[in-house]
């Protein structure tokens, strides 16, 4: 098992953001890896041999580089990469990230672009701190990268969706504001779909009606009101858009078992 965060990640100066040269090749099939290599494709195409074994190189693709892997790479010069790499070692523990996959395709590579961003940022304005918070970044980089993996091998089908980005979206913007009054057509609308087939779709996804998502995060958000605030019942239902304060109460003890009064 990999245990974050990793203690002993050190950092080298190779690393950053870059779109390669239209002659651009990697070779390492005689010089093989001393050290590891965090690698993310934004865009391109290209081929890779990791270790005798050709594939296409292609966008949100992620490779780990470990001691002793032989590379042979290039990319369609009308298509070029370009990349996110980043250098370290480890001073110990190198078999910390023997269950890591040596690469694979992100199914949801949104908060693994953010980290990355965020870590050439860092290393490059060279902010106070800014070698532990690229440290930290790169734990982050390599547990969401074991995540994929993982979810990758158990095959879980949401993650795979096509609609999976933007449910996902639509989904945080009801947790975050979950009082909304915007109804199932406009949150369709959101999505480009129908509201049937949003329906069908966000259920799909999310595992739940997009109806009951939307009931229980108001209810989560009302319990909190109501615990950590101190706002009386009728404040509370008024905050989340319920005109009738007895329908807020069944819903929530149909929710939570109990009265909002008595919470």
């Amino acid at each position: 098992m990999l245990a974050f965060p990793l203690q002993s990640i050190r950092l080298s100066s190779h690393c950053g953001k870059i779109s390669c040269e239209q002659n651009w090749k990697w070779n390492r099939s005689e010089n093989p890896f001393t050290d590891f290599d965090l690698w993310y494709v934004w865009s391109g195409k290209g081929g890779i041999v990791l270790n005798g074994l050709e594939q296409k190189i292609q966008r949100n693709q992620c490779y780990l580089f470990r001691p002793g892997d032989r590379i042979n790479a290039w990319h369609d010069p009308d298509y070029p990469l370009t990349v996110t790499y980043i250098h370290f070692s480890l001073e110990e523990h190198r078999d910390a990230l023997a269950d890591l996959p040596s690469h694979h395709t992100l199914a949801a590579p949104f908060y693994f672009e953010a980290y990355l961003e965020r870590f050439v940022q860092v290393v490059t304005i060279k902010e106070i701190h800014y070698a532990e918070e690229a440290e930290l970044l790169l734990n982050l980089l390599l547990l969401a990268f074991k995540r994929e993996g993982l979810t990758m091998k158990a095959d879980v089908k949401s993650k795979r969706h096509k609609h999976y980005a933007v449910m996902n979206e639509i989904a945080a913007a009801i947790r975050e504001n979950p009082g909304s009054t915007r109804s199932i057509s406009e949150l369709a609308e959101q999505a480009y779909l129908s509201p049937r087939y949003f329906s069908l779709q966000f259920k799909e996804v999310m595992g739940q009606t997009i109806e009951n998502y939307i009931i229980e995060k108001k209810i989560e958000r009302a319990e909190y009101l109501l615990r950590q605030h101190g706002m009386t019942v009728g404040e509370v239902a008024d905050a989340l858009g319920y005109q009738n304060i007895y329908y807020f109460s069944k819903q929530f003890k149909k929710i939570k078992g109990i009265s909002p009064s008595k919470v």
